[in-house]
């Protein structure tokens, strides 16, 4: 008997092999979809990733543009085209857009209908209704020279108040709306609510759109002011120390006057109103009142003009602001102006150590150690010299001086030249230049006969801050 068994199994198997063949090909390109689908969506996901972060630098850029020609002494200013001279305040209510459309495209911010993906919607939120038609509209600085600039669509300036930053910032349970707020170098306050002897400079809100020819949208906001060293000169010449060393010259062109813009080089244009007098030489105690016009010749007592009866020397320490009253505060004062300046500079230094500037260019030049600036030259802006301040020959100033540090300044007379604006002397370190425990004697020797003196000019010291730049307070993104 035969067994065909074998055979019939042999038979049954047939064609297994191509099922799983053709299982393996199918698992394979399943795989292979799945791959290609993922590599699809990582190259998608890095596109709008891509997309997504140049919108966001685009957006940034829009808000730089803005803060930096927001600043006076930028070559292409806004400034005076929303911010009213005689009040040097931007208006509540008032709306400024810098606009970058690409080509001829339309770009505006207050057309609210449906079809417009520029318009600004984030205003309602802010200030509770659309953005006025009536909006000052500037454009942009870009492109330049063909090249295309960031992406960006408008960027708005608007004042900020405690309704468009949706805080009660001084805490009285009333949303202001009326009122800008200012920033006095610490915090931001009402206009309404500055404290006396506080300089404070009004706040902007700076808002970008940025829109990628894919159609990503990025919405960035920075609150700006202008960079506060809350500088104030109680009179013409200040005296920041007790039992200050005064070495009066004894020339009949010199002068020491408080009087407000009374040299012989008032400011081009300056249209801010002149303030009232103030002490032409200021101390910080009435003993040194005596002591100050002890050193003045008697046939000199009437070159000493300003508040009071001559000789006008006056006690100004409670005029004194808080960031001129201490060593801590003087030597942080130092610090903040080195912080924004144009200059800083390594002494002993001289004539050519920095530009000295001009008047529609003032420097803020602050010199480590000493000082000697000789020759027919007259500098403008802000001047801080941490060591000896020598002048020699026919120079001068128009804007500020401040001697903090050794407290010595040393005028070498023979010209006819002059300061206008303010000058201040203090001493907050020992010979080795570390700080010392409470302010010592500050020094001005003035030798010869020449020099025409120190006139209290508020024009001359505007002039000098404006080269402050804008200094961001705050940054957000915005959700849309």
């Amino acid at each position: 008997m035969q067994n065909h068994s074998p055979k019939t199994s042999r038979k049954s198997e047939q064609g297994v092999a191509l099922f799983i063949a053709i299982f393996a090909l199918l698992l394979i390109s399943v795989v292979a979809l799945a791959l290609m689908v993922m590599a699809g969506t990582e190259s998608s996901l890095n596109s709008n990733y891509k997309s997504s972060v140049q919108a966001f630098y685009d957006a940034r850029a829009g808000v730089e543009e803005a803060r930096g020609r927001l600043w006076s002494k930028h070559p292409n200013s806004i400034s005076g085209l929303i911010i009213p001279p005689a009040t040097g305040v931007m208006p509540v209510g008032q709306v400024a857009y810098i606009r970058n459309p690409a080509g001829a495209e339309v770009v505006d911010p207050t057309d609210m209908s449906a079809a417009n993906i520029y318009a600004d919607r984030q205003y309602a939120a802010e200030w509770g209704g659309n953005p006025p038609t009536t909006a000052t509209m500037i454009a942009s600085l870009w492109p330049q020279a063909g090249v295309p600039g960031p992406l960006y669509k408008w960027v708005r300036i608007t004042p900020r108040t405690e309704r468009s930053a949706g805080l009660d910032v001084n805490g009285d349970t009333v949303i202001d709306n009326v009122n800008p707020l200012f920033y006095d170098g610490t915090q931001q306050v009402l206009s309404n609510q500055i404290p006396p002897l506080v300089t404070a400079y009004q706040v902007f809100e700076v808002t970008a759109l940025a829109v990628t020819p894919t159609g990503s949208q990025r919405l960035v906001q920075y609150n700006v002011a202008p960079t506060n060293l809350n500088l104030q000169f109680p009179s013409a010449l200040t005296f920041d120390g007790l039992t200050p060393t005064y070495n009066a010259p004894s020339s009949n062109p010199f002068d020491m006057n408080g009087n407000d813009r009374s040299g012989s080089h008032p400011m081009p244009g300056c249209a801010i109103p002149a303030q009232a007098a103030k002490p032409a030489v200021g101390v910080v105690s009435p003993t040194d009142i005596a002591l100050a016009e002890s050193t003045i010749p008697l046939n000199r007592l009437d070159h000493y003009l300003g508040l009071g009866a001559t000789p006008s020397v006056g006690n100004v320490n409670s005029l004194l602001p808080r960031t001129e009253n201490t060593v801590t505060s003087l030597n942080q004062l130092v610090s903040d102006i080195s912080q924004v300046a144009n200059n800083v500079v390594q002494g002993p230094a001289g004539n050519n150590s920095f530009p000295l500037g001009s008047a529609s260019s003032p420097q803020i030049t602050v010199v480590n150690g000493d000082l000697t600036l000789t020759g027919n030259n007259v500098g403008y802006g802000i001047l801080v010299v941490t060591g000896t301040l020598t002048f020699s020959g026919n120079t001068g100033w128009r804007g500020i001086v401040l001697v903090i540090g050794q407290g010595n300044m040393v005028e070498n007379g023979g010209g006819n030249e002059e300061f206008d604006g303010a000058v201040l002397v203090a001493k907050t370190l020992n010979a080795a230049g570390q700080p010392l425990a409470t302010l010592s004697s500050p020094v001005l020797n003035w030798n010869g006969g020449g020099g025409n003196g120190v006139y209290y000019d508020s024009c001359w010291i505007n002039n000098a801050t404006s080269g402050v730049t804008y200094k961001v307070l705050g940054f957000r993104e915005i959700s849309q």
